[in-house]
């Protein structure tokens, strides 16, 4: 009986170590946006996790050496921050080759589209948000919610758009 518990243990300690071929690198921003007005300074504190997946491969021209060389695949990085509004969800894009940010609209979690452009403006803090032709400018609250804020010439009347931040365990 005894043989058969150290066999039945054995057996579950080493299924329990079975590798994965996935490199994953976890990083986490945290941002603070102080806010200064005629009532004081305002801080406030937001975390925001950045994972990178890269599945790794192994060269098939290696396949009976003992190291192995592996074959890089593209990397995914996952953000754990999306912003909503009127109903959509959102996500800010690192363009690339130019400065600035795209929006995109988020569907069925993965797919995405080209809402609108986010440029910084010579003032820190500030962007200007194109969508459509027309230009708003757009800003980080305390909360960490981007405010866009435009002319509207048929109520004379500033119109403010807020896109809420979301962190990954916020109900959407």
């Amino acid at each position: 009986m005894k043989k058969i518990a150290l066999i039945f243990a054995l057996a579950a300690f080493t299924t329990g170590f079975a590798q994965k071929n996935l490199n994953t690198q976890k990083e986490t921003v945290i941002t603070k946006t102080e806010v200064k007005d005629n009532k004081g300074t305002t801080e406030s504190t937001k975390a925001v996790s950045i994972k990178k997946n890269q599945k790794v491969k192994l060269s098939a021209a290696d396949v009976k050496k003992t190291n192995q060389n592996i074959v890089m695949t593209p990397v995914e990085v996952n953000t754990e921050v999306t912003y909503g509004y009127d109903g959509n969800r959102f996500q800010f894009l690192n363009q690339k080759d130019k400065d600035g940010y795209r929006l995109m609209t988020i569907k069925d979690n993965k797919t995405r589209e080209d809402y609108a452009v986010i440029k910084p403006t010579s003032q820190n803090g500030y962007y200007i948000y194109s969508q459509n032709g027309q230009s708003s400018f757009g800003y980080f609250n305390e909360e960490g919610n981007f405010v866009v804020e435009s002319y509207n010439p048929k109520t004379d009347a500033v119109e403010y758009q807020i896109y809420k931040m979301h962190l990954k365990d916020d109900k959407q």
